[in-house]
């Protein structure tokens, strides 16, 4: 009996042995992952723009007016360098000339009307004419500067709402974490790791970047990444921190008294927009729903009483349909950037 004990025993053995080696030879056979940097590479449209205005634009960069544009496009993380944006500028405006000019033709020969046919040949004096439509030269252009010039600062701002959603609950993760007495630069780390807050973790990487790649200290590196910082809550987060760690606070209880006041700011700030809303659902209702049907049944009046209206019934409900439809849109774009 025991020596059959001790054959079963030794069969085990080697049935477990072999079993360990079949795992081991499995485990060697598992393909390596291998991290691949990719490089972001330059736009088509980029590279027209600095072939053609360059140069043009590396003088201007140097001028006043373009001076906020590169603070600009670096609080908002465009990641475009300042001299390529002012050339991608000169070259959409170089575009909205060429449209302008073609629209400024087709408007100099051709009407557009409510009945049909819609489009009709222009009839009549062509220098009054060229008067009435000569501003499609000058506006288009005009607004096709304007709004790129504008475009980084309307980014940065739509970042800073971004970052101001995130930061309460990001703080309040960054003082549980605080809490096991870490590494303060960890901390970043651990919640860019995380990925539950894209937008406030972009501005996390490019703190480490401050201390992994260029070297300064978590105090340098905290200053630095408030004066960049899109968000004046970020930046005040940043630069209380800084001060926490210089004069020795403790830090738990920093991330945890700042994430209790900005998630009051929060609360506060999505209350009113509650109360925006309901403040615009209610003339919503008034502009889009009573005064279109009151407006066509009075016009409709006013039509069968041949009070002096010349408009058919399918003009006026071709009109009738397109303000709706427009303050629909406007309403749309309203709620969004409110919300946003």
């Amino acid at each position: 009996m025991v020596e059959k004990k001790d054959v079963n025993s030794a069969r085990d053995s080697k049935e477990d042995l072999n079993l360990e080696m079949e795992t081991l030879r499995r485990l060697k056979k598992k393909p390596k992952v291998v991290a691949e940097r990719k490089e972001k590479k330059i736009s088509g449209y980029m590279e027209v723009s600095n072939n053609m205005f360059y140069k043009y634009a590396e003088s201007l960069s140097k001028k006043d007016m373009f001076s906020t544009l590169s603070r600009d496009l670096l609080k908002a993380n465009m990641q475009i360098i300042p001299k390529t944006y002012i050339s991608m500028i000169l070259f959409t405006t170089f575009l909205s000339i060429i449209a302008a000019i073609l629209i400024f033709l087709f408007f100099m020969f051709f009407n557009f009307g409510a009945k049909l046919p819609i489009i009709t040949m222009v009839k009549g004096n062509f220098g009054m004419r060229f008067i009435k439509v000569f501003w499609i030269l000058i506006v288009i252009p005009v607004a096709t500067f304007f709004v790129m010039y504008i475009y980084p600062s309307l980014e940065k701002k739509n970042t800073e709402t971004k970052i101001n959603q995130e930061l309460p609950f990001a703080t309040i993760h960054m003082a549980s974490i605080s809490g096991s007495m870490i590494d303060p630069s960890k901390i970043f780390s651990i919640i860019v790791s995380t990925r539950e807050y894209p937008y406030v973790g972009k501005e996390f990487v490019k703190l480490m970047n401050e201390i992994n790649v260029l070297g300064h200290d978590l105090i340098t590196a905290l200053r630095r990444s408030a004066f960049n910082s899109p968000s004046d809550k970020l930046a005040e987060l940043f630069n209380g921190l800084a001060t926490t760690i210089t004069s020795g606070g403790d830090l738990p209880m920093f991330f945890d008294k700042r994430a209790q006041s900005l998630l009051f700011e929060y609360r506060i700030e999505k209350e009113k927009y509650t109360k925006t809303a309901e403040t615009f659902m209610d003339i919503y209702i008034s502009i889009v729903i009573a005064a279109p049907m009151i407006l066509m049944l009075l016009l409709m009046m006013m039509k069968i009483s041949g009070f002096g209206i010349s408009i058919g019934t399918s003009t006026i409900t071709f009109l009738m349909v397109t303000g709706v439809a427009v303050v629909n849109l406007v309403f749309l774009a309203f709620l969004q950037l409110k919300q946003t």
